[in-house]
């Protein structure tokens, strides 16, 4: 499956494919990105951040910006982030990306759904003039 924002081909299922209470997504990152809309979910998630150099996947090779609750992380080697059921996460901020990596996603639900769209920005309200 082509998803635009990753790079080449992703691995997804999210729908039940697995028959299990679990669900996956894998993703190749290969350019500066981010996930910007902080959220939460009913269920644990692990985020996985692994090097795409098959001889040596410590190598992350990028450095990225995580926020969980109120803190923000710097990962800078490879990592696999762990967020209980209802902590809010996010923005993730891939600030440096020298060489590609994968971005694994594990959801404990058998049925995952994104968080939903982001807040709409609010437009400025005009004042008329009389």
């Amino acid at each position: 499956m082509n998803i635009p924002h990753y790079t080449g081909k992703s691995i997804v299922a999210h729908n039940g494919e697995l028959d299990a209470d679990c669900s996956i997504g894998y993703h190749c990152i290969s350019k500066p990105m981010s996930f910007d809309h902080p959220h939460s979910h009913d269920f644990p998630e692990m985020l996985c951040f692994i090097g795409g150099n098959p001889e040596d996947i410590t190598n992350l090779g990028a450095e990225i910006e995580f926020t969980l609750g109120d803190e923000k992380h710097v990962i800078n080697t490879t990592a696999v982030v762990s967020i209980p059921s209802g902590l809010q996460h996010c923005p993730i901020v891939f600030t440096k990306v020298a060489k590609p990596l994968v971005f694994l996603e594990v959801s404990l639900t058998r049925i995952w759904k994104p968080a939903g769209p982001p807040p709409p920005k609010k437009k400025p309200v005009k004042k008329q003039l009389k």
